[in-house]
């Protein structure tokens, strides 16, 4: 039967709510919209007990109540972020239960002109003036991500990209580099925003199959304010950008603490918190902007730490970078804790496997690891009969994919953005790490690994990818994802570098990876030691938040 609601202004068949299959669903018929819990409709959607549909229309003319609404409609700009939020006027439906539609209600408004405002009307006025600050935000930090962007622009044609780059190159006039600036910690402020609950086109681009944020893409975005933060730092005393070229030299670490949730927004925010001569490192912190009902404030979901390196547009050569004034004793301490993982990497990288013998320790593991495996040997030379369920050989785990790099992922320096290459490894890792555990593993971080050569458009990229490390006592694992480019021409390959990913199963089961030649052990015993290297640094990471 139909429900009638004595309103002109209501579209004549604006929406259909019909029980099928014991459950109950809504169609919208009305281009005014239909909204379920504030979230607008297109076509068809299941109705659930204690949902709220309102139905949404132009403002009337006459009246002059500032307060005769119960719903909003968002508009976007063109960036696809809520621009405003403008008043209408609306009818509410509350569903009280989804097996039938015979016990809704209606709740038509109506103006209140001469009343007070009530404890939602306030509640409602908060909201606004907390959404029309960030939107404020929003618009400042785009402004800046635009100025300092290590992207081409939008609008930019590729051709024309490459055309300005050459006649520079061609061009005997050279921008002189302005004086270095002191600059503080805070001048290089940088934030951004993810709004996968206001921009519902955002969220399917960032959304994965089983419903959750896709890391990879988060990646990217973390690149690109890295990137932004550290132009920003090497401006001028104007602002104005200097004759240096950044590009990420290493990611000391990327720690993911809580789950991203799709429904809500996020803001993401980078600083400088080291300067060396022509290195800084920064920080970038996400995590969930703030709502009404939040009891405290979000800790950061997300944490981590960029190493950019600037080099002289005209001659490639190392460039110096604005030094840090320091104001006060926690930026001092943050130096000190950035001085202390400097310091850790650099002995880290003077003992790397390539370079000296596995220490003492080291043998002892892999020589209880030769023991354990000499159950699986078979009598013939060189062969190993299967090992148990819970035990994988290094050598099976290998994953690999090959990409062709197109000029769509460039950035402002010609070459392949840095962050494409994580999300793609991010996403090699996912997909073998998935079949190594046979269940959906979560991602926990980002191991410290350098960008060594840089990938030019139209490369063949090959990753290859491979679980070298596991704990299943503590249901954890580490995959290795190696990129090396493939010259066609000279049928050879050269490596770019290694992405270190550590993963967890909660609730599933982590086999042991066990290797069977000096070489697997070799990988193995580097990814134990990236394993307790990163522990240190997300360890260091947390004291700089306190």
């Amino acid at each position: 039967s139909a429900l009638r609601i004595d309103d002109p202004h209501i579209s004549q068949r604006h929406c259909v709510i019909e029980s099928v299959g014991g459950k109950a669903w809504i169609t919208n018929h009305s281009s005014n919209g239909t909204f379920v819990n504030s979230r607008r409709i297109d076509e068809t959607a299941e109705l659930a007990q204690d949902d709220e549909i309102v139905l949404l229309y132009d403002r009337i003319p006459g009246h002059t109540s500032e307060r005769q609404w119960l719903g909003q409609e968002t508009v976007t700009d063109r960036h696809g972020y809520p621009a405003s939020r403008l008043p209408r006027r609306a009818v509410g439906i509350r569903a009280l239960d989804q097996r039938a539609t015979a016990g809704l209600r209606t709740t038509p408004a109506r103006p209140k002109a001469d009343a007070a405002e009530t404890h939602p009307e306030q509640q409602l006025r908060k909201e606004e003036e907390e959404h029309k600050r960030m939107l404020e935000r929003y618009a400042e930090s785009k402004r800046i991500l635009d100025k300092y962007s290590v992207m081409p622009g939008k609008s930019s044609d590729y051709m024309a990209l490459l055309q300005r780059i050459n006649d520079e190159n061609a061009s005997d006039t050279r921008r002189p580099k302005q004086p270095l600036v002191l600059k503080r910690i805070s001048d290089s402020f940088t934030e951004t925003y993810l709004p996968f609950k206001d921009d519902l086109a955002l969220r399917e681009r960032y959304i994965n199959y089983y419903g959750d944020i896709r890391l990879g893409k988060v990646l990217e975005d973390l690149d690109r304010l890295a990137g932004a933060v550290a132009y920003k730092h090497a401006s001028d005393a104007n602002g104005d950008l200097a004759p240096v070229v950044f590009v990420t030299a290493s990611v000391d670490r990327i720690d993911l603490k809580s789950r991203l949730c799709p429904d809500r927004n996020y803001r993401l925010a980078g600083m400088v918190t080291y300067v060396g001569f022509s290195s800084m490192e920064i920080n970038i912190q996400m995590q969930a902007v703030s709502e009404s009902g939040d009891k405290v404030e979000a800790e950061p979901n997300l944490v981590a730490r960029i190493t950019m390196v600037g080099r002289d547009k005209y001659t490639g050569k190392s460039s110096q970078v604005n030094p840090l004034l320091l104001e006060d004793e926690g930026q001092r301490r943050l130096v000190k804790l950035s001085e202390q993982i400097k310091e850790h990497k650099k002995a880290t990288a003077d003992s790397q496997l390539s370079k000296r013998p596995p220490t003492a320790e080291e043998r002892q593991v892999i020589h209880q690891l030769w023991q354990d495996t000499k159950q699986y040997q078979n009598n013939a030379y060189g062969l190993h009969t299967c090992p148990p369920k819970d035990t994988v050989w290094l050598d099976e785990t290998v994953m690999e994919s090959v990409t062709v790099c197109f000029p769509s992922e460039r950035n402002v320096h010609n070459k392949i953005f840095g962050g494409y290459l994580m999300r793609l490894a991010h996403e090699l890792s996912f997909a073998n790490g998935s079949v190594f555990t046979k269940s959906r593993p979560s991602y926990v971080s980002l191991d410290d690994f350098s960008f060594k050569k840089p990938v030019n458009i139209g490369s063949i990229v090959k990753l290859t990818s491979q679980v070298v490390y596991s704990e299943p006592d503590h249901a954890t694992f580490q995959i290795a994802v190696a990129a090396d480019v493939i010259d066609n021409l000279a049928n050879t390959m050269e490596r770019t570098n290694t992405f270190y990913f550590n993963f967890s199963c909660p609730g599933g089961a982590v086999p042991r990876v066990v290797p069977r030649s000096y070489e697997d052990m070799m990988k193995y015993l580097e990814g134990r030691r990236r394993a307790q290297a990163g522990k240190l640094i997300s360890k260091l990471q947390n004291e700089m938040q306190k």
